[in-house]
């Protein structure tokens, strides 16, 4: 049996590795994959020996039009995923200076993405504060692969925070289409008194906006969000979720039969509130980074298979509305879909011995059975897109934000030094990055849309 393309390497599968296989490519999917002593004839074979074959990894939390007027994009955002070995991204919905409500916005944002996208997109679909159980139909039905609400209100026309007695009438409609509601989960009734009472400490103490965002703002969230997908069933998912007592409540919910998944961030991994001591706004974020004690539960949990899947949270704010001297004046987000990948695995595999597997599962699998992209995408099957991340996991290097592909021009992570660096990426089969330049084409990549849709 020949094919077009054969990638060759040790192959990472759901279950186990495959030293010096192979994954064969034809017409843009996976027709076969191989043990050393199998290799079938190829015009083109790509030797990458030494090196780990992913499945294309999917960050399922990016922005691109949620920051500053100077917009990240659908094509800086792709070229800053295809250099990080992200075939897939999942876009937020709180585009500036509307987000996408209705069927119109969202095809206007599919057309962007078939012009510009570099690597594959699927989109997520929001509501009105009011009324917006009435555009949960009609956006399903064009394509979107979930929705995503908020318990906080950030702004009360883009960004809201959904009434109680109109999530029910949103979870109803959400019962007919079968998609995922995705939520930011914090109590406003907490978080907002405690911005007043703290913001004078907000200069001389960054880690203020910390103490602001306490965990149990976290839970009370998600206790109630639990409490309505008990009574009115859906597919309910918890986005960047740092609180261990949110993750006992989503495990005690589960158990009830509830349909629950949670995903936590690189930053919750990696950063803590010193972090905002020494970097001040540059390492803002909502939910804020935690001490250690959390974040080493967070560890627990992954390594337990307590956490679904990891995502970046994308939001690649420029400098200047990470400037200011009261911590609390300053944007709220992170770039990091760049160094998804690379962070992670030097993190989890290199320094706390993560199984590969485990490894593709929260980085690519996970994101795809949650949203509807799976088998087509999250892991390396037969029949399968071929999205495939190359990693040599002898590379050494320090992370340089100012070489970044993203709008953003820092990074927290700036100076880290890491282990295993991403050296091809691959959509479809097609070449989107090479190891040093992101090659593909404007427009190369594809609006994706869930199996069910």
């Amino acid at each position: 049996m020949s094919c077009d393309v054969l990638v060759v390497g040790d192959v990472v599968l759901p279950s186990g590795v495959v030293p010096g296989g192979a994954v064969a490519i034809t017409d843009g999917r996976i027709s076969g994959i191989y043990r050393h002593d199998e290799l079938p004839d190829s015009p083109e074979k790509q030797d990458y020996s030494g090196c780990l074959i992913f499945p294309g990894i999917i960050d399922a939390h990016v922005h691109a039009y949620s920051s500053s007027s100077d917009q990240e994009g659908v094509y800086r955002l792709t070229r800053a995923a295809a250099a990080g070995g992200v075939s897939t991204v999942i876009d937020m919905p709180y585009d500036r200076p509307r987000a996408t409500t209705t069927t119109e916005l969202l095809r206007a944002k599919i057309d962007v993405v078939e012009r510009e996208a570099v690597v594959d997109v699927a989109l997520f679909g929001t509501t009105t504060k009011y009324d917006g159980w009435k555009q949960i139909v009609p956006l399903a039905q064009a394509g979107v692969c979930a929705f995503k609400f908020s318990t906080y209100e950030t702004d009360p026309d883009r960004f809201p925070e959904i009434p109680d007695f109109e999530l029910i009438k949103i979870f109803r409609e959400l019962q007919k289409v079968g998609l995922v509601a995705t939520f930011h989960a914090e109590s406003g009734t907490i978080i907002d008194p405690l911005i007043e009472e703290l913001r004078p400490l907000g200069e001389e103490h960054p880690e203020a906006h910390c103490w602001s965002r306490p965990p149990i703002s976290e839970s009370i969230a998600v206790l109630k969000l639990l409490e309505l997908a008990r009574a009115y069933p859906i597919k309910l998912h918890i986005a960047h979720l740092t609180a261990p007592q949110g993750y006992e409540a989503v495990e005690w919910y589960r158990a009830q039969g509830v349909d629950v998944t949670a995903e936590t961030c690189i930053q919750y991994l990696l950063l803590t509130e010193e972090a905002l001591r020494e970097k001040g706004a540059y390492a803002k974020c909502n939910p804020p980074v935690r001490d250690e004690a959390i974040q080493s539960e967070l560890w627990r949990r992954l390594f337990a298979g307590g956490i679904d899947f990891v995502t970046s949270d994308h939001a690649p704010w420029s400098a200047d509305f990470k400037d200011k001297p009261n911590i609390f004046d300053n944007a709220s987000g992170l770039p990091g879909v760049e160094h998804l990948l690379p962070l992670t695995y030097s993190s989890a595999v290199v320094d706390r011995a993560l199984e590969l597997p485990a490894l593709a599962e929260l980085l690519s699998a996970g994101p795809a059975k949650r949203y509807g992209l799976y088998p087509r995408k999250g892991a390396l099957l037969v029949g399968a897109d071929a999205d495939v991340t190359v990693l040599d996991p002898s590379q050494r290097w320090t992370l340089d934000a100012g070489k970044g592909q993203s709008v953003a021009r820092w990074s927290p992570y700036d100076g880290m030094k890491l282990t295993g660096k991403v050296v091809k990426t691959l959509v479809r089969g097609r070449e989107a990055f090479d190891g040093n330049e992101v090659t593909a084409a404007e427009g190369s990549g594809a609006f994706v849309t869930p199996r069910h849709s």
